[in-house]
């Protein structure tokens, strides 16, 4: 199956936060950017984040909430809510008035994915759609003493004996494109493993307990001393792991990605949305923020806001026929 479309987060310390936030200082010169606008908050706005501190989506958002602050003459503030795979976050914000105050940092687990398989409080459907933050391809992870070092040599041993691959917990995003995988591979018999989120499973792969396992680029560099990379599911190199090889360029075309965006609640008024994606856009087109997007394994934004929204209805479909086809259901 060809799919085209985060990381989980670790602890971090409050240094590396801080030295994220301060890195936003390159947001200085949005101001002369912003036009007379036609809307402002009328009081502090709240970025949820459906991560802990310290992940790579929870860097960008704190890089961007500055610039923002500068760009809406107005508080913003950083919030994170982690949980139940991100629906915590989302029915906060889903719930919240819609005045353009509290905001979501969404990916695709918690919109696209994790509504198709459990009851939520929310209809992803009904979000607003405002401006993405990047993407990030997925990355092929294999565990250090596997015999094997390319994605030919993987799929050739897969065909002599069952692969066992780890994920993050069943029915998200690495889980089914592991699936996706297979199926795209001509492999018949996979044992997937779910775990209680991804460092669980990383450190079971490193301990050489599981074969493989797929993650998304933002999440995986600061492994690669300790982990086979054996390829990416972008349609270029990426640039935090210019040597790893495309699924394509070794023979299998199979492209994915997952991004995080930001979101706003039902019944937004389109002026403030509109408002609110110009602002995004301009924090986000910044030096600063797109090289701190390419160190985290990012792709910095590229898309307007109107094709935010197409893209953000295709991704719920892409990921609802996935679903279909891999008859995922959740324990």
């Amino acid at each position: 199956m060809n799919i085209e479309t985060p990381p989980s987060p670790q602890a971090v310390s409050r240094r590396r936060l801080l030295a994220a936030t301060a890195a936003a200082v390159g947001f200085g010169a949005v101001a002369p950017a912003r036009a007379q606008a036609a809307w402002r908050p009328s009081g502090p706005v709240k970025l949820i984040v459906t991560f802990p501190p310290g992940g790579a989506t929870d860097i960008l958002t704190r890089m961007i909430a500055p610039g923002l602050a500068e760009y809406l003459r107005q508080t913003v503030v950083v919030e994170n809510r982690p949980g139940a795979t991100g629906s915590i976050g989302s029915g906060h914000v889903y719930a919240a008035p819609p005045d353009g105050t509290t905001l979501l940092i969404g990916a695709p687990d918690a919109l696209s994915i994790f509504p198709k398989l459990s009851k939520t409080t929310y209809d992803p459907n009904k979000f607003v759609p405002l401006a993405p933050l990047g993407s990030t391809s997925f990355i092929l992870l294999a565990r250090p003493g596997l015999p094997a070092t390319n994605l030919q040599e993987l799929i050739a041993l897969a065909r002599k004996q069952r692969l066992t691959i780890a994920n993050a917990g069943t029915g998200g995003s690495g889980h089914l494109v592991s699936i996706a995988f297979c199926q795209a591979a001509g492999i018949a018999e996979a044992t997937h493993v779910p775990h209680a989120g991804m460092k669980p499973a990383l450190q079971g792969l490193m301990g050489d307990h599981y074969d493989v396992m797929f993650s998304v680029v933002a999440g995986s560099t600061s492994f690669r001393s300790k982990l086979k990379f054996l390829g990416v599911t972008s349609v270029e190199r990426v640039g935090a792991v210019p040597d790893v090889p495309t699924f394509a360029e070794q023979g299998l075309p199979m492209q994915n990605e997952n991004w995080i965006g930001v979101l706003a609640p039902p019944q937004t008024p389109a002026s403030v949305a509109a408002e609110l994606a110009k602002a995004i856009a301009v924090v986000s087109g910044t030096p600063a923020y797109k090289a701190k997007a390419s160190e985290l394994g990012f792709v910095a934004p590229t898309m307007t806001h109107r094709e935010f929204g197409q893209y953000y209805e295709q991704d719920i479909r892409k990921w609802s026929e996935v679903i279909r086809t891999s008859k995922v259901k959740l324990d």
